[in-house]
């Protein structure tokens, strides 16, 4: 990522949304951005996604919560009657809720999105992988360090290629102490971030000029909503967002919205997703609806 990201955002952040009819969110510009420089070094890529899905069965399609007074009261019933919908579709256990409704419903938008740039191969998907996977026991589907070995014993070099959590392959006293802090600085991270809790964001506003970010941003992730709604792309979310026909659409609290922005934009508040939802649905109305 680099600095021409921001004044092309609105444009890719519009036209990610277009490209996925609606499924992916704003973040999904950060994609168009990257993808479309991968694809000049090669026209096809081979994804490690839905790795952890199948041969894990990581459930990453979850119910959340957002600030629920920027919505219309009326509006807010069909959200608590979507979370009641999700629990009964989570019924037919994680591994057929992850391969037939995860995978099409959640994973889409993401797959959708890079095929619109380059040729994706993505061989965790195959169906004989899935069948695989379905015969595993969960207790093996879900030991990591089964995992690790397995890969070690197959590759000694290729398992001392760190992860996230640090190289899979190595044990002991020191391969522990790495993976704890490794655990920490990918927590960090997203607290620092999406997840920052209220509480630590008004800390975090008073201590604002030393730039406390910089010593867990980037370590993980190369894209930083929270701090880029707040400082390069202040004026795009004002534009959109305090827009009167944004203010006005039947199913918000334009109230609301407004002043949740603006305690963003000044740095005491914490609404990274309930921005990014925002912009999102803003765009599918504007592209997807009014546009003809």
């Amino acid at each position: 990522m680099d600095r021409k990201f921001f004044p092309e955002f609105p444009v890719l952040a519009m036209r990610s949304v277009y490209l996925t009819d609606g499924a992916m969110d704003v973040s999904g510009a950060v994609g168009l951005f990257v993808n479309r420089m991968a694809r000049e070094v090669a026209p096809v890529r081979m994804t490690g996604n839905y790795g952890s899905e199948i041969l894990r069965w990581l459930v990453a399609f979850k119910a959340g919560s957002l600030f629920q007074p920027m919505f219309n009261q009326e509006f807010l019933s069909h959200l608590r009657n979507a979370s009641s919908v999700y629990q009964s579709e989570r019924q037919v256990g994680d591994r057929s809720f992850i391969a037939f409704k995860q995978v099409p419903w959640h994973h889409y938008a993401r797959y959708a999105l890079e095929q619109s740039q380059l040729t994706i191969r993505s061989p965790y998907l195959d169906n004989e992988l899935v069948a695989l996977a379905y015969q595993a026991p969960l207790e093996l589907s879900i030991n990591q360090r089964l995992a690790g070995r397995l890969i070690a014993d197959g590759n000694p070099a290729l398992a001392e290629f760190p992860t996230d959590l640090g190289p899979l392959g190595r044990s002991g006293l020191l391969g522990k102490i790495r993976e704890r802090y490794q655990t920490f600085t990918f927590k960090a991270e997203y607290a620092y971030d999406y997840g920052m809790p209220q509480w630590l964001t008004r800390i975090d506003h008073v201590f604002a000029p030393l730039h406390l970010e910089r010593l867990f941003l980037g370590r993980h992730k190369y894209y930083h909503f929270r701090i880029w709604y707040r400082e390069e792309l202040a004026q795009c979310v004002k534009d959109v967002l305090l827009d009167s026909r944004s203010l006005s659409r039947p199913y918000l609290n334009g109230h609301c919205v407004e002043e949740m922005v603006m305690a963003h934009l000044k740095g005491h508040r914490n609404y990274t997703s309930e921005i990014s939802l925002l912009l999102t649905s803003e765009f599918i109305q504007r592209r997807l609806i009014e546009q003809k």
